[in-house]
């Protein structure tokens, strides 16, 4: 959803809730963690205020740390490219691209305001093809504010090193979602990789050049810097455990989610690092670790699941789906999406609160309202005229 907070369908804190509000039977605090000692069973922190670092024993240890942005030592990629894995990486984002237009309106050389107001995406799989559907529409729709701007001055562009985008998705629709998107104008460049990003390009693999101001990156993760350097990490820096999610050689250790490798006994790889698993992952984790404190090592259970389907919104109502093997594209296929995302959404609060954002977001304009202490700063091109 966060793609949503960045075409300002959804208020953005509709969509997330508080660790204290949900964790209202266990102690909470809000550290970051530097490093982990597996064998003396020691977690070495810091606050981010103080930086001074402490160490902390424990019995039991769940490690469910996530992922990070993979820039894959592309040049300039993590210094003038936006992620989107926040929320306070869509706040930027969306205020990023407001202050493209602003600049944009106040600019007299066409050329110019072409590469101010040309978005790229990098990456063509679920993320980065929703931000750009979603991207396309908002930048669509807040143009008309912009006297200056012309309509083939904004562009959303979307650069994958594949042959199709949504691999995730079946070949069909993954088609169905192309020839959709660039009836909406919107330009792919698939089998195309990224060499270099500056402030004001994107450079590909092939010797090509986009003029751009707004690089999205959505072209996969890395693991944690603190998981991959554990003894027990594979060479891709995740921790392969058993069926149990336990880390074998080290008692009283779990891992789950993104950081995690567990085998999938249906077809002998491991399950796929989506939120469909990770929160059923989470789940499973800790009947075991009850089961393991209260000394019932034989009411273990089994992580088993199967893949429910996969769901794609691609913008102006509509969607693509695939759930137990049927498909579903259009209007249909997004409503679906919208319902099964409510669904999961924690707490009926913020059931009804998204729910108002979706139903006001059909009748009210878009919102470009900028928050301006949201954003970077960033160098202006050389390559800009004065």
């Amino acid at each position: 959803m966060l793609a949503e907070v960045v075409s300002s369908s959804i208020e953005a804190t509709n969509i997330v809730i508080p660790l204290r509000e949900c964790l209202k039977k266990a102690s909470f605090k809000e550290l970051i963690a530097d490093s982990i000692d597996l064998g003396k069973k020691t977690v070495t922190f810091h606050r981010a205020d103080t930086h001074e670092l402490k160490t902390l024993e424990y019995d039991y240890l769940v490690l469910a740390m996530g992922s990070v942005t993979g820039f894959h030592g592309v040049e300039g990629a993590e210094e003038y490219s936006f992620p989107l894995k926040n929320l306070a990486d869509a706040m930027e984002l969306r205020s990023h691209v407001i202050d493209m237009f602003e600049m944009a309106d106040l600019e007299e050389d066409h050329d110019v305001r072409r590469g101010l107001l040309t978005f790229t995406v990098v990456g063509g799989g679920y993320t980065g093809i929703e931000v750009a559907a979603e991207l396309n529409d908002y930048v669509g729709a807040s143009r008309r504010f912009y006297r200056n701007v012309k309509s083939d001055e904004v562009k959303v562009v979307v650069i994958d090193p594949g042959d199709r985008i949504m691999h995730e998705m079946s070949e069909g629709l993954a088609d169905y979602g192309l020839t959709l998107l660039k009836k909406r104008g919107m330009e792919f460049r698939l089998k195309t990789r990224i060499s270099k990003v500056t402030p004001g390009s994107v450079e590909t693999a092939d010797g090509g050049k986009i003029e751009t101001h707004t690089a999205i990156w959505a072209a996969g993760t890395s693991p944690q810097p603190v998981i991959a350097s554990l003894p027990c990490a594979d060479p891709k820096g995740r921790i392969e455990v058993n069926e149990y999610m336990e880390v074998p050689g080290y008692p009283g250790v779990w891992a789950l989610g993104d950081c995690a490798v567990i085998p999938d006994p249906h077809t002998g790889k491991p399950y796929p690092p989506t939120a469909q698993h990770a929160t059923r992952e989470g789940k499973r984790a800790a009947h075991n670790v009850a089961a393991a404190i209260n000394g019932k090592e034989g009411e273990r259970r089994p992580f088993i699941y199967q893949t429910q389907g996969m769901l794609a919104p691609l913008g102006r109502r509509s969607a693509v789906a695939e759930i137990k093997g049927f498909r579903f594209s259009g209007f249909f296929a997004w409503l679906l999406w919208r319902g099964i995302y409510l669904g999961k959404l924690p707490g009926w609060d913020r059931k009804v609160r998204v729910a108002i954002d979706w139903l006001l977001d059909i009748f009210l304009p878009k919102d470009i309202v900028q928050l301006k202490f949201l954003m970077r700063v960033r160098q202006p091109s050389s390559d800009v005229k004065q």
